[in-house]
């Protein structure tokens, strides 16, 4: 028993320590924004454990290349695109911010990504760091309007050919009523016409007389 509890011990110690999974300095949320439709608004969520931020850059990435926002942060100073002026909003404090971007269009569609950016005191220079993307994906329609439209035409399409197999039907039992009816009227027996020869009465008991040859 002891050399069991012995040898559960030192496997015990020869296990090597798993390091803890260290935490990004910069995160953002939600990975994706899918099927929103238009008009609507995309909240991105932007957090960063790291010392010394001065900015927060948000970017788009892939369909257009822009800066779509700046923030200083010493100043507390928002600097928005004019693409997004009026449309954007920056709510929360370092280092953990939410962006409202609302009214969105098709044209909005594409991956928007949050850059920190870093000053160092001795150097005086600064280091970007960004976080994953937030796909934003806009559509023109709501998914659920889709869906109930889709509803809604097959129902009618549905209705429409029973409307139509009923009208089929109808005229074809009009067709063989007016065809049996028809042939009916057409088909008269032919009448039998009886001759009949009137024999005078004195000509009756009158014999024939041949002459004699």
């Amino acid at each position: 028993m002891k050399a069991v509890l012995w040898t559960f011990m030192l496997s015990l110690l020869s296990t090597p320590a798993v390091a803890p999974r260290a935490e990004p300095p910069v995160t953002q949320s939600p990975k994706a924004i899918p099927l929103m439709s238009v008009n609507s608004t995309a909240v991105i969520q932007c957090s960063a454990t790291l010392p010394n931020l001065v900015g927060l850059f948000l970017k788009r990435r892939f369909s257009r290349k822009m800066e779509v926002m700046y923030l200083s942060l010493a100043a507390n100073k928002t600097n928005v695109n004019p693409e997004y002026k009026n449309r954007l909003s920056v709510t929360g404090g370092c280092c953990n911010y939410t962006l409202h971007l609302s009214q969105m269009g098709v044209k909005d569609t594409d991956g928007y990504y949050c850059q920190w950016s870093q000053l160092h005191l001795h150097s005086g220079s600064s280091k970007m760091y960004e976080s994953p993307d937030t796909i934003v994906i806009v559509r023109e329609r709501d998914p659920k309007e889709d869906c109930n439209r889709d509803r809604t035409l097959h129902q009618i399409l549905f209705l429409l050919t029973v409307s139509v197999s009923v009208v089929v039907v109808c005229v074809f039992i009009g067709v063989l009523v007016w065809r049996c009816t028809r042939t009916k009227e057409s088909y008269r027996p032919a009448r039998i016409h009886h001759q009949r020869h009137h024999v005078c009465p004195q000509h009756s008991d009158q014999q024939h007389i041949y002459p004699y040859k």
